[in-house]
């Protein structure tokens, strides 16, 4: 989180992951530079550490707060065009399982300390805490445009694709000073993570850095970004960003030219290295991102999952697989003996592929010890943070029996009032299970006058899909059930209560079967 000074308060810039946070270190500035209101609030990119913790500084608008209110917030809230998209694309679409990966990849169960969770690569952690959304009132659409936040003069890059799918980077030309976003850290960063996101055009991302270079490199005193600490000169910012630049530029070049001559992500991976030049710059490491990952994340961008070996097209399932190989390697005990004999000769890799079979075919209690004891190593053997993290949780995950959580729909999502119905549809609809619905076919009518639309919602082949029309417009199907409700009771309805429909014509049983489907609980029955 930055906080800038302008004339009457402070503008806040990427308000962390969660509101306590947030709150704490607004908290911290104001003990030290005065009780100044926040006055402007800049979401760099889509990620949601750079959005979360907005109830923290704004607390009448967030979710964490007992009095927060839905009216339309009075300060500026600037974010790059499409950001309300790519947040609820990768936060409530994916969210669920990139939360449980995020688990991995952070530590998240590990103890803190010289045999648990000592970093996460580009920080020391993920905070746990209230994570909200207040969506943005000003889209940042056109590189070189310009805004005047509480006297204070931002100069705006667009740079899509990056680290985000909707991200910015900005200058302040009085303060002679460039806000990098994300887009270079003082670690190689992900090109693919392994939390799971959609993979990063590497390319775009060093052409975006050349531009940032041309149009701020030698204006800019100072380079800032949203992790870590600032690079302070000229000279030094334009070496930063020119190296990040070419690493990310060497990384996509190389691996399209080794994948043109045949070669597959991994065995990419294992044959490039990066130039001597760029291995000796400390910010060009692979503490978070790295170079393996990142190289096999390119080529999927490409070539997608398939890596062209008809063997792969249609394998079994990894538990049905694991029974042939141990059956063909002459039972379970025969592979723990040689994965213990690779681990021994030092190939934790190969001894933990072996053990993975045995897990799922027999996994007793020597199975799981031997497994786990793979893991650790690997993991304390690991540089890259994030990389320590994923092995040494699942070590601790095959000790203690813990199997992957499987979220329920009905946990999955809150409706947040500040998003747009749309956006609420879209989130239902993935927590239909399609298998369960048995050929049924639902039409609802949504007439909601304070929105002055209709939208009409249709079950039809195991799919929920919408459509918004004026709302004199007539629907161009009979509909089952026709409602009329505020924004605000829809998103009750949408909860399960059921109490807030004032207004109904048709069959209201259709609607309880639609929220089943959706594995949403009634709480309350319609008082018509």
């Amino acid at each position: 989180m930055t906080v800038v000074e302008g004339q009457q308060g402070v503008i806040v810039i990427d308000p962390l992951i969660s509101a306590e946070c947030a709150a704490a270190a607004l908290a911290l500035y104001r003990q030290h530079r005065g009780n100044r209101k926040v006055t402007g609030l800049i979401y760099s990119h889509s990620h949601v550490d750079h959005f979360g913790g907005a109830a923290g500084v704004l607390p009448s608008y967030g979710l964490a707060n007992e009095s927060s209110t839905t009216e339309p917030v009075s300060i500026p809230i600037l974010a790059p065009e499409h950001f309300m998209d790519e947040a609820i694309s990768e936060n409530i679409f994916a969210g669920p399982a990139m939360r449980r990966r995020a688990a991995f990849m952070f530590g998240n169960r590990l103890v803190k300390g010289s045999q648990g969770q000592v970093s996460s690569g580009l920080g020391l952690t993920s905070s746990s805490g209230t994570t909200g959304l207040i969506p943005p009132n000003v889209d940042i659409k056109l590189t070189g445009e310009e805004h005047v936040l509480d006297g204070v003069r931002i100069i705006f890059q667009m740079v899509p694709g990056t680290e985000a799918p909707a991200e910015i980077n900005l200058y302040f030309p009085e303060q002679r000073a460039l806000c990098i976003s994300e887009c270079a850290t003082h670690c190689m960063h992900n090109i693919g993570t392994l939390r799971g996101a959609q993979v990063r055009d590497a390319k775009a991302w060093s052409k975006y850095l050349d531009e940032s270079l041309a149009l701020f490199g030698n204006k800019s005193d100072v380079l800032f970004a949203s992790h870590h600490w600032p690079t302070w000169g000229q000279e030094k910012l334009i070496q930063l960003i020119s190296e990040q630049r070419d690493l990310y530029a060497y990384l996509h070049d190389q691996t399209c030219r080794m994948m043109n001559l045949g070669l597959t992500g991994s065995q990419i991976a294992e044959r490039l290295q990066l130039p001597t030049s760029l291995q000796k710059a400390w910010h060009i490491k692979g503490y978070y991102g790295s170079l393996s990952h990142n190289v096999k994340a390119i080529y999927q961008r490409y070539m997608t999952w398939f890596d062209g070996n008809a063997a792969h097209l249609w394998q079994h399932p990894p538990e049905n697989e694991a029974k042939r190989y141990v059956d063909c390697m002459g039972g379970v005990e025969s592979v723990v003996g040689k994965a213990l004999a690779y681990r021994d000769d030092g190939d934790l890799r190969f001894a933990a592929t072996l053990l993975d079979h045995a897990l799922f075919t027999e996994p007793t209690p020597a199975v799981r010890e031997a497994s786990a004891s793979v893991f650790e190593r690997l993991g304390y053997g690991a540089e890259n943070a994030i990389w320590r993290n994923f092995y040494l949780t699942r070590a601790q995950d095959i000790r203690n029996k813990v199997e992957f959580h499987i979220s329920k729909p009905a946990e999955v999502q809150p409706i947040n009032p500040f998003l747009s119905v749309a956006d609420w549809l879209d989130c239902i609809s993935i927590q239909l299970d399609g298998s369960r619905v048995n050929g049924e076919n639902i039409t609802i009518d949504i007439l909601m006058p304070d929105e002055k639309c209709r939208w009409t919602l249709s079950l039809s082949n195991g799919a929920l899909t919408y459509r918004e029309k004026p709302i004199e417009q007539d629907s161009q199907q009979p509909a089952d059930l026709i409602l009329n409700l505020t924004k605000g009771q829809l998103a009750e309805v949408l909860q399960g209560d059921l109490q807030v429909i004032e207004q109904a014509e048709g069959d209201l049983s259709v609607l309880s079967k639609l929220l089943g489907f959706l594995s949403i609980v009634i709480r309350g029955r319609p008082m018509l």
